[in-house]
């Protein structure tokens, strides 16, 4: 009997055609998520991602001492320890730390703005533009901590409103005065992910100083339960998962003394606008026009927000609250000085969520405009309308996403295959010189020191003397690697020179002044030296992957 109601429930839910809609979307998120995952599975690492996952093998107890950088902080590394620690591959701990998250977080996006507000096509145009949105689908093919952060972020909120906002029992199951605390639980460990995104906590305690006084919010013991859980845990995370203080990491990030400007606002461009195709996406004007459109709708029901049946105007003033708070974090506190460098924008995914509501809200405005103002066909012409308008928002931001992805995946081939070819030569005490250091330790499991750290010396300006002394001062230092695709090298190690061809520049050659080596690209010559002594010390050239120069240092 049992059974049988189960199943009833779900041929209920499927007979309701905006389920259906929805069901679509997560079936298509799974089918792009997965096709893209195919082809990035074993794509190589970038020094960022390194950073994470050559400390999760540290943590995990493989042959790796390397000490994330404080920038990198994360829960993130102690999550991917555990895969590793358990002998997932690379592949499979990608699969459930990207993306299975990534599917989820549009699961939480539709759920999200389902409670927010009545109108499902809003929830629908969001989870939609979400899950192809070309810089989340690019994240979540990668090792970063935006995706993971971002589900325990829509979690907190989905918890926030479902819980607090609507009184409803959460996830069908616990008591609806529980939702601050879990929300304040939930809030951290996005914070314990990238720090960064402790804006979504500020979003909740905004939104409850907002919409409610201060007398019901200090009288209520599930706020002060909270706050104590808040407390402990950032205590925790401060002391026990993060290695730099967050006054230190905030010392390289905030800059109070730059002057403040606008650079930020450019980010609903870089999200919304098509400059391969020199036009902006649709998507674009129609944030802009919902923005306006909860702006004013905001502006003239004020004097309502505290009332608890006003729950609409209650999402209009989240939706604001989280794209306003989230620009003036970057406009008041980071301020970067140059236009072309105010972040990237997977350090916006705070707002996203906001910007997306505004689209939805804007398609959903003129396909209501036009219904209301056709005598005929209204519902028929609104609904292609929708499609029309969302599809080429959509198709616009997949186009974008697969260029990226499918440019960026031989992205550092040539240090993976490199690493990986003295992970299997190298034996396991020997030392390697290398400037793309966290890569080549994550790769070849052994001890990896950048010659740009090592001695007295000023940073990148190693002199060439001092440096064999010290090789001929440690005998375990067997290896040296010289990439073309990492910046940084001495100037005896590497140099690339550029020429204007046909009003394009190029690389003209690849030099490696202490072997004698030349690389011409432009006459087609090489002249590539296989040994070179410097009296006791010799340098044989072992391997050549790609753009990287395998060297063995061997003591005569």
């Amino acid at each position: 009997m049992e059974e049988k109601s189960k199943k009833d429930i779900i041929k209920s839910w499927l007979k309701e055609r905006h389920n259906l809609v929805f069901l679509g979307i997560i079936i298509l998120t799974i089918l792009i998520g997965a096709y893209y995952f195919s082809l990035t599975k074993t794509q190589p690492l970038w020094w960022d991602e390194s950073d994470y996952l050559a400390y999760a093998k540290n943590l995990a107890g493989y042959n790796v001492d390397w000490i994330v950088t404080k920038d990198h902080n994360s829960l993130f590394s102690y999550v991917v320890a555990i895969f590793f620690m358990l002998r997932f591959s690379e592949t499979l701990t990608k699969f459930f730390v990207e993306f299975i998250p990534y599917v989820l977080v549009i699961v939480l996006v539709y759920l999200v703005a389902r409670s927010m507000y009545k109108d499902k096509r809003i929830a629908l145009i969001s989870s939609l533009l979400f899950a192809v949105q070309w810089t989340v689908l690019f994240t979540a093919m990668r090792f970063q901590v935006e995706i993971p952060g971002l589900l325990f972020g829509m979690l907190s909120i989905y918890v926030f409103w479902k819980g607090y906002e609507k009184k409803e029992k959460i996830f069908g199951l616990i008591n609806h005065n529980w939702a601050v605390p879990i929300a304040a639980v939930l809030s951290i460990i996005t914070y314990s992910m990238r720090r960064g995104y402790f804006l979504f906590g500020a979003f909740l305690f905004l939104q409850m100083i907002i919409s409610k006084n201060w007398k019901s919010l200090v009288k209520d013991k599930y706020n002060w339960i909270a706050a104590v859980i808040s407390v402990l845990l950032i205590f925790i995370v401060e002391k026990f998962i993060f290695s730099a203080g967050i006054a230190s990491v905030a010392g390289g990030y905030a800059h109070f003394d730059r002057a403040i400007n606008f650079y930020p606002l450019q980010i609903f461009n870089l999200f919304f606008s098509n400059a391969g195709l020199g036009w902006a996406s649709i998507l674009l004007y129609l944030f802009w026009l919902g923005l306006i459109v909860i702006l004013f709708k905001t502006i003239f029901s004020l004097g309502h927000i505290k009332k608890e049946s006003n729950t609409e105007l209650k999402s209009d003033i989240f939706v604001i609250t989280s794209i306003i708070i989230t620009l003036l974090f970057f406009i008041l506190v980071l301020r970067e000085p140059d236009k072309a460098n105010f972040g990237e924008p997977r350090w916006y995914f705070p707002l996203l969520l906001g910007a997306l509501i505004c689209i939805s809200k804007a398609t959903t405005t003129i396909s209501d405009y036009v219904i209301k103002y056709s005598s005929k066909y209204g519902k028929q012409i609104a609904a292609v309308l929708i499609i029309v308008l969302v599809g080429f928002g959509a198709y616009y931001e997949i186009s974008s996403a697969n260029s990226i992805i499918k440019n960026k995946i031989p992205s550092f081939e040539g240090i993976k295959q490199a690493s990986l070819y003295l992970k299997d030569n190298a034996n396991e005490n020997d030392i390697i010189l290398s400037v793309p250091e966290p890569q080549t330790e994550y790769y070849s499991e052994k001890h990896v020191i950048n010659p740009n750290k090592w001695g007295y010396w000023e940073r990148y300006n190693i002199p060439f003397e001092p440096f064999l002394d010290a090789i001929r001062n440690d005998t375990n230092v067997k290896y040296l690697l010289v990439s073309f695709s990492e910046p940084n090298h001495p100037e005896w190690m590497k140099k690339v020179a550029y020429a204007n061809v046909n009003g394009q520049t190029v690389v003209a050659s690849w030099e490696i002044p202490f072997m004698d080596t030349k690389v011409d690209f432009l006459n087609n010559i090489q002249d590539v030296k296989q040994s070179k002594s410097y009296g006791d010390l010799t340098f044989n050239l072992v391997g050549v992957k790609q753009d990287v120069f395998i060297y063995k240092i061997v003591r005569n």
